[in-house]
């Protein structure tokens, strides 16, 4: 007969009981590299996400991630289509070379493009006819003057003279274009003039002001989206990736179960090159049963969010340290990363985090109330703190992941991660 398991196991430990162990070193802390593997191929420069909550991320935060070097996982409380929309908005925002440049015809009007421009926040749009030929170029400088929104486009737009790039021409090449003309949008087009793609002056500028950015192999932002285990799964995937989503993460309450496991293996079936990350999980085994899922990195932590209910609920959960530190051993001979999620109070807990095994931390409250966070800022009128039901307007996203990487630097040079863990009980009262 198998034993019989222990009804009461070990304490469990969280990022309060627990010091790092001071060491020499002689690293200074802008030498440390805190890069990290997010899922089995996707690598990030800063080794946070934020949280898929609807209170912290949507596109405005996604963009702020991953220009910083994290990247922003963007919440499921909402349609497939307003996702995958979130989800354009993130790509478009920031591309060395947009390859689905936003384009009209000819006989639209301005009133049209003017609204088009509104809608997607740009100030040029390439004019194609039916065939995608390129046949001109219409910017706010064209439109600057025009007071009848009926006029056609082509009456308005540059037509002569076109300055355009040929493919597979490199960014220095193509700011050097820029400069030369003294323009801001430069199409991309093939040798019969079909138009491929569209570098843009603010992209490049942006390229330098954002080093550490995040970014996919066409130069656009990274951004990933969560999905649940629902009917419509495949179909919201689906569209996900037709708007060029990075990474998708199946996220429940309890990730060891038949049915998220299935889910994983149906999505990974179903999207071959698509990395998933699933979750969530708070012990060893069920690390390894997502790891054998197909699973290319598992989010950890049942219960240690700040707002989570789950273990106050349902009376279950795992101390996160421990957690941790339990998926850490399962998962050593798969090459795949793990994701401490919750828990993340200050940034010594994303050390310690990092530390037991993590790879990575998904962090919420941390994020929630910045300016790119969703809802809308409230001025204090007194020390009741009577926001109804808004958020207060706090710094931007950047200011916060400056600070947590600054620290994080400092404590790594201390030669204090993956090294010992000093457990500072505290005094429990009697």
């Amino acid at each position: 007969m198998p034993a019989e398991t222990p009804k009461i196991l070990p304490d469990g430990l969280t990022y309060d009981d627990v010091l790092l162990l001071p060491a020499y070193s002689k690293v200074l802390p802008r030498e440390v590299e805190i890069s990290t593997q997010l899922t089995r191929n996707i690598r990030i420069n800063v080794p946070v996400l934020s949280a898929a909550m609807d209170t912290v991320t949507d596109w405005e935060m996604a963009i702020a991630m991953a220009s910083q070097g994290g990247i922003g996982i963007l919440h499921k409380n909402m349609s497939i289509e307003r996702q995958a929309e979130a989800v354009r908005r993130v790509k478009r925002s920031e591309s060395g070379l947009i390859i689905d440049p936003v384009t009209m015809q000819a006989d639209q009007t301005i009133g049209q493009a003017l609204q088009i421009m509104k809608e997607h926040k740009i100030g040029g749009i390439p004019i194609v006819n039916h065939d995608h030929i390129l046949v001109g170029i219409l910017t706010n400088r064209d439109l600057r003057f025009e007071k009848n929104m009926k006029r056609k486009i082509s009456e308005v737009m540059t037509k002569d003279r076109l300055v355009t790039a040929p493919e597979g021409m490199d960014l220095k090449k193509a700011e050097g274009i820029l400069q030369d003309y003294k323009v801001e949008k430069l199409p991309v087009v093939d040798k019969k003039g079909k138009l491929k793609g569209l570098i843009t002056y603010r992209d490049i500028l942006k390229l330098k002001s954002h080093p550490n950015a995040c970014k996919d192999q066409f130069g656009r932002l990274l951004v990933g989206a969560a999905v649940g285990v629902t009917s419509d799964m495949l179909d919201r995937i689906s569209a996900l990736i037709h708007n060029g989503v990075d990474v998708v993460c199946i996220d429940t309450a309890h990730g060891h179960s038949h049915g998220v496991l299935e889910s994983v293996k149906k999505v990974k079936k179903a999207f071959k090159k698509l990395e998933v990350i699933a979750g969530n999980v708070a012990t060893k085994e069920g690390a390894i049963a997502l790891a054998e899922a197909g699973a290319d990195a598992v989010k950890v932590g049942v219960g240690p969010g700040s707002i989570c209910t789950t273990r106050i609920v349902t009376g279950a959960g795992v101390p996160q340290l421990t957690a941790i530190m339990e998926a850490a051993k399962g998962l050593k001979k798969f090459t795949v990363p793990l994701i401490a999620d919750g828990g993340i109070r200050y940034t010594g807990d994303i050390v310690k985090a990092i530390a037991a095994g993590a790879d990575t931390v998904m962090a919420g409250s941390l994020f929630a109330g910045v300016e790119e966070s969703p809802g809308k800022p409230s001025v204090l009128k007194d020390a009741s703190l009577n926001l109804t039901g808004e958020w207060v307007l706090l710094k931007p996203c950047r200011k916060v992941l400056k600070t947590v990487i600054s620290r994080m630097r400092k404590m790594i040079s201390g030669n204090w991660c993956r090294k010992v863990l000093w457990v500072e009980f505290r005094l429990k009262a009697h």
